[in-house]
Protein backbone atom coordinates (compact mmCIF):
# COMPACT_ATOMS: atom_id res chain seq x y z
CA UNK A 1 0.00 0.00 0.00
CA UNK A 2 1.54 3.31 -1.05
CA UNK A 3 1.94 6.24 1.29
CA UNK A 4 -1.12 8.51 1.59
CA UNK A 5 -3.42 5.81 0.25
CA UNK A 6 -5.94 6.83 2.91
CA UNK A 7 -8.38 8.42 0.48
CA UNK A 8 -8.31 5.54 -1.98
CA UNK A 9 -8.99 3.04 0.80
CA UNK A 10 -11.78 5.07 2.40
CA UNK A 11 -13.55 5.92 -0.87
CA UNK A 12 -15.70 2.76 -1.09
CA UNK A 13 -16.33 2.97 2.66
CA UNK A 14 -17.33 6.67 2.66
CA UNK A 15 -21.05 6.00 3.38
CA UNK A 16 -20.13 3.93 6.44
CA UNK A 17 -17.75 6.59 7.75
CA UNK A 18 -20.42 9.26 7.19
CA UNK A 19 -23.03 7.15 8.97
CA UNK A 20 -20.79 6.68 12.01
CA UNK A 21 -20.02 10.40 12.18
CA UNK A 22 -23.68 11.36 11.78
CA UNK A 23 -24.56 9.06 14.65
CA UNK A 24 -22.09 11.01 16.77
CA UNK A 25 -23.65 14.25 15.57
CA UNK A 26 -27.15 13.10 16.49
CA UNK A 27 -25.92 12.14 19.94
CA UNK A 28 -24.71 15.73 20.42
CA UNK A 29 -27.99 17.23 19.17
CA UNK A 30 -26.32 19.50 16.59
CA UNK A 31 -27.84 18.04 13.45
CA UNK A 32 -27.91 21.09 11.15
CA UNK A 33 -24.32 22.31 11.29
CA UNK A 34 -22.90 18.89 12.16
CA UNK A 35 -24.42 17.18 9.11
CA UNK A 36 -22.74 19.69 6.81
CA UNK A 37 -19.48 19.24 8.70
CA UNK A 38 -19.66 15.45 8.37
CA UNK A 39 -20.33 15.67 4.62
CA UNK A 40 -17.37 18.02 4.07
CA UNK A 41 -15.08 15.91 6.24
CA UNK A 42 -15.84 12.67 4.38
CA UNK A 43 -15.40 14.38 1.01
CA UNK A 44 -11.96 15.61 2.10
CA UNK A 45 -10.91 12.23 3.51
CA UNK A 46 -11.57 10.40 0.26
CA UNK A 47 -9.54 13.02 -1.64
CA UNK A 48 -6.37 12.35 0.38
CA UNK A 49 -3.87 10.93 -2.11
CA UNK A 50 -0.84 13.16 -1.44
CA UNK A 51 0.90 14.83 1.49
CA UNK A 52 -0.53 18.15 0.32
CA UNK A 53 -4.12 16.83 0.39
CA UNK A 54 -3.46 15.38 3.85
CA UNK A 55 -2.31 18.80 5.05
CA UNK A 56 -5.39 20.43 3.49
CA UNK A 57 -7.60 18.04 5.46
CA UNK A 58 -5.78 18.86 8.71
CA UNK A 59 -6.01 22.60 8.00
CA UNK A 60 -9.75 22.27 7.41
CA UNK A 61 -10.20 20.36 10.68
CA UNK A 62 -8.24 23.06 12.50
CA UNK A 63 -10.37 25.81 10.97
CA UNK A 64 -13.56 24.02 12.02
CA UNK A 65 -12.25 23.60 15.55
CA UNK A 66 -11.28 27.29 15.70
CA UNK A 67 -14.67 28.37 14.38
CA UNK A 68 -16.87 26.11 16.48
CA UNK A 69 -14.84 25.45 19.62
CA UNK A 70 -17.28 27.47 21.72
CA UNK A 71 -20.37 25.51 20.62
CA UNK A 72 -21.01 22.78 23.18
CA UNK A 73 -23.03 20.61 20.80
CA UNK A 74 -20.23 20.51 18.19
CA UNK A 75 -17.30 19.95 20.53
CA UNK A 76 -17.93 16.19 20.95
CA UNK A 77 -18.11 15.68 17.17
CA UNK A 78 -14.84 17.55 16.59
CA UNK A 79 -13.15 15.60 19.36
CA UNK A 80 -14.40 12.30 17.93
CA UNK A 81 -13.42 12.86 14.30
CA UNK A 82 -9.98 11.22 14.78
CA UNK A 83 -11.32 8.40 16.93
CA UNK A 84 -14.16 7.61 14.50
CA UNK A 85 -11.83 7.70 11.50
CA UNK A 86 -9.36 5.24 13.08
CA UNK A 87 -12.01 2.97 14.59
CA UNK A 88 -13.99 2.73 11.34
CA UNK A 89 -10.82 1.74 9.49
CA UNK A 90 -10.02 -0.95 12.06
CA UNK A 91 -13.53 -2.41 11.79
CA UNK A 92 -13.68 -2.41 7.98
CA UNK A 93 -11.08 -5.02 7.16
CA UNK A 94 -13.25 -7.34 5.09
CA UNK A 95 -12.38 -6.04 1.62
CA UNK A 96 -8.77 -4.95 2.12
CA UNK A 97 -6.43 -4.20 4.98
CA UNK A 98 -6.45 -0.47 5.72
CA UNK A 99 -3.23 1.58 5.61
CA UNK A 100 -3.27 1.38 9.39
CA UNK A 101 -0.04 3.27 10.08
CA UNK A 102 -1.07 6.18 7.85
CA UNK A 103 -4.56 6.36 9.34
CA UNK A 104 -3.32 6.24 12.93
CA UNK A 105 -0.78 8.98 12.15
CA UNK A 106 -3.49 11.11 10.54
CA UNK A 107 -5.80 10.57 13.52
CA UNK A 108 -3.00 11.56 15.90
CA UNK A 109 -2.32 14.75 13.93
CA UNK A 110 -6.03 15.51 13.90
CA UNK A 111 -6.20 15.25 17.69
CA UNK A 112 -3.30 17.69 17.90
CA UNK A 113 -4.82 20.35 15.62
CA UNK A 114 -8.20 20.11 17.37
CA UNK A 115 -6.56 20.49 20.79
CA UNK A 116 -4.53 23.49 19.59
CA UNK A 117 -7.62 25.20 18.19
CA UNK A 118 -9.72 25.24 21.38
CA UNK A 119 -10.05 28.69 22.89
CA UNK A 120 -12.34 29.78 25.71
CA UNK A 121 -15.34 32.01 25.16
CA UNK A 122 -15.63 34.96 27.54
CA UNK A 123 -18.56 34.15 29.81
CA UNK A 124 -20.43 36.66 31.95
CA UNK A 125 -21.27 35.43 35.47
CA UNK A 126 -25.01 34.96 35.95
CA UNK A 127 -25.15 37.12 39.07
CA UNK A 128 -24.19 40.17 37.00
CA UNK A 129 -26.97 39.87 34.42
CA UNK A 130 -29.34 42.38 36.07
CA UNK A 131 -26.60 44.97 36.21
CA UNK A 132 -25.56 44.11 32.66
CA UNK A 133 -29.06 44.57 31.32
CA UNK A 134 -29.30 47.91 33.08
CA UNK A 135 -26.08 49.07 31.42
CA UNK A 136 -27.20 47.77 28.03
CA UNK A 137 -30.56 49.46 28.44
CA UNK A 138 -28.88 52.81 29.02
CA UNK A 139 -27.01 52.55 25.70
CA UNK A 140 -30.10 51.38 23.81
CA UNK A 141 -32.16 54.27 25.22
CA UNK A 142 -29.41 56.64 24.12
CA UNK A 143 -29.54 55.16 20.62
CA UNK A 144 -33.35 55.20 20.55
CA UNK A 145 -33.47 58.86 21.56
CA UNK A 146 -31.23 59.71 18.62
CA UNK A 147 -32.51 57.24 16.01
CA UNK A 148 -35.54 55.02 16.84
CA UNK A 149 -35.10 52.93 13.67
CA UNK A 150 -31.57 51.91 14.69
CA UNK A 151 -32.71 50.84 18.15
CA UNK A 152 -35.56 48.81 16.66
CA UNK A 153 -33.11 47.20 14.26
CA UNK A 154 -30.87 46.31 17.21
CA UNK A 155 -33.74 44.55 18.96
CA UNK A 156 -34.51 42.59 15.79
CA UNK A 157 -30.85 41.56 15.44
CA UNK A 158 -30.84 40.46 19.09
CA UNK A 159 -33.83 38.19 18.41
CA UNK A 160 -32.12 36.69 15.36
CA UNK A 161 -28.91 36.14 17.34
CA UNK A 162 -30.91 34.18 19.91
CA UNK A 163 -32.55 32.06 17.21
CA UNK A 164 -29.26 31.38 15.43
CA UNK A 165 -27.51 30.59 18.70
CA UNK A 166 -30.12 28.01 19.63
CA UNK A 167 -30.02 26.54 16.10
CA UNK A 168 -26.24 26.18 16.34
CA UNK A 169 -26.53 24.37 19.65
CA UNK A 170 -25.08 27.07 21.91
CA UNK A 171 -25.75 26.53 25.59
CA UNK A 172 -28.26 28.93 27.25
CA UNK A 173 -25.54 31.16 28.68
CA UNK A 174 -23.96 31.64 25.25
CA UNK A 175 -27.37 32.28 23.67
CA UNK A 176 -27.90 35.05 26.23
CA UNK A 177 -24.43 36.41 25.44
CA UNK A 178 -25.16 36.38 21.69
CA UNK A 179 -28.50 38.13 22.26
CA UNK A 180 -26.83 40.94 24.19
CA UNK A 181 -24.20 41.27 21.45
CA UNK A 182 -27.05 41.77 18.99
CA UNK A 183 -28.60 44.46 21.15
CA UNK A 184 -25.29 46.32 21.46
CA UNK A 185 -23.90 45.92 17.97
CA UNK A 186 -25.07 49.30 16.59
CA UNK A 187 -24.74 51.53 19.67
CA UNK A 188 -21.97 53.43 17.87
CA UNK A 189 -24.64 54.94 15.62
CA UNK A 190 -25.55 57.18 18.56
CA UNK A 191 -22.42 59.11 17.50
CA UNK A 192 -23.10 59.07 13.74
CA UNK A 193 -24.32 62.40 12.32
CA UNK A 194 -28.09 62.34 11.80
CA UNK A 195 -27.76 63.71 8.26
CA UNK A 196 -25.76 60.57 7.44
CA UNK A 197 -28.03 58.14 9.32
CA UNK A 198 -31.16 59.57 7.72
CA UNK A 199 -29.84 60.58 4.31
CA UNK A 200 -32.65 60.15 1.72
CA UNK A 201 -30.12 59.23 -0.98
CA UNK A 202 -27.02 57.16 -1.58
CA UNK A 203 -24.09 58.21 0.62
CA UNK A 204 -20.95 59.70 -0.87
CA UNK A 205 -17.50 58.41 0.09
CA UNK A 206 -17.02 60.89 2.93
CA UNK A 207 -20.40 59.98 4.38
CA UNK A 208 -19.65 56.27 4.07
CA UNK A 209 -16.48 56.81 6.11
CA UNK A 210 -18.62 58.43 8.81
CA UNK A 211 -21.14 55.60 8.65
CA UNK A 212 -18.51 52.86 8.82
CA UNK A 213 -16.96 54.55 11.84
CA UNK A 214 -19.91 53.40 13.97
CA UNK A 215 -18.36 49.95 14.51
CA UNK A 216 -15.22 51.28 16.20
CA UNK A 217 -17.24 54.01 17.93
CA UNK A 218 -19.55 51.38 19.38
CA UNK A 219 -16.59 49.38 20.65
CA UNK A 220 -15.27 52.51 22.37
CA UNK A 221 -18.64 53.17 24.02
CA UNK A 222 -18.90 49.59 25.26
CA UNK A 223 -15.34 49.58 26.60
CA UNK A 224 -16.13 52.62 28.73
CA UNK A 225 -18.43 50.42 30.84
CA UNK A 226 -16.50 47.76 32.76
CA UNK A 227 -19.42 45.30 32.83
CA UNK A 228 -19.84 45.49 29.05
CA UNK A 229 -16.23 45.07 27.97
CA UNK A 230 -16.63 41.34 27.10
CA UNK A 231 -19.05 42.40 24.33
CA UNK A 232 -16.59 44.81 22.69
CA UNK A 233 -15.09 42.38 20.09
CA UNK A 234 -18.54 41.53 18.68
CA UNK A 235 -19.53 45.20 18.54
CA UNK A 236 -16.32 46.17 16.73
CA UNK A 237 -16.39 43.27 14.27
CA UNK A 238 -20.08 42.98 13.34
CA UNK A 239 -19.41 44.37 9.83
CA UNK A 240 -16.47 42.08 9.08
CA UNK A 241 -17.03 39.56 6.29
CA UNK A 242 -15.91 35.96 5.92
CA UNK A 243 -14.10 36.85 2.68
CA UNK A 244 -12.10 39.64 4.39
CA UNK A 245 -13.91 42.47 2.57
CA UNK A 246 -15.59 43.89 5.68
CA UNK A 247 -14.58 46.61 8.13
CA UNK A 248 -13.02 48.05 10.26
CA UNK A 249 -10.15 45.53 10.31
CA UNK A 250 -10.62 43.39 7.20
CA UNK A 251 -10.69 40.19 9.26
CA UNK A 252 -11.32 36.93 7.43
CA UNK A 253 -12.99 33.63 8.35
CA UNK A 254 -12.42 32.34 11.87
CA UNK A 255 -10.29 35.41 12.72
CA UNK A 256 -13.65 37.18 13.15
CA UNK A 257 -14.95 36.69 16.71
CA UNK A 258 -17.62 33.96 16.81
CA UNK A 259 -20.31 36.28 18.19
CA UNK A 260 -19.67 38.81 15.42
CA UNK A 261 -19.98 36.05 12.81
Amino acid sequence: MTAYAIGAWFEPHAPILARELRRRARDSGATVVADAMVESFVERVVRVRTAHERDELLNWVGECASSYAEIDALRPLLERLPETLARTARELTRSAAPPAEEIEALASDMRRVVAQAWRPLVHVPDERLDELDSRIDALIVRLETRDPLSSEHSRAVAAWCARLGRRLGLDPGDVAFATRCGLLHDVGKALTPLEVLNAPRALDEREWRLMRAHAAAGEALVRQVAELQPFAPAVRSHHERLDGAGYPDGLRGSAIPLMAR
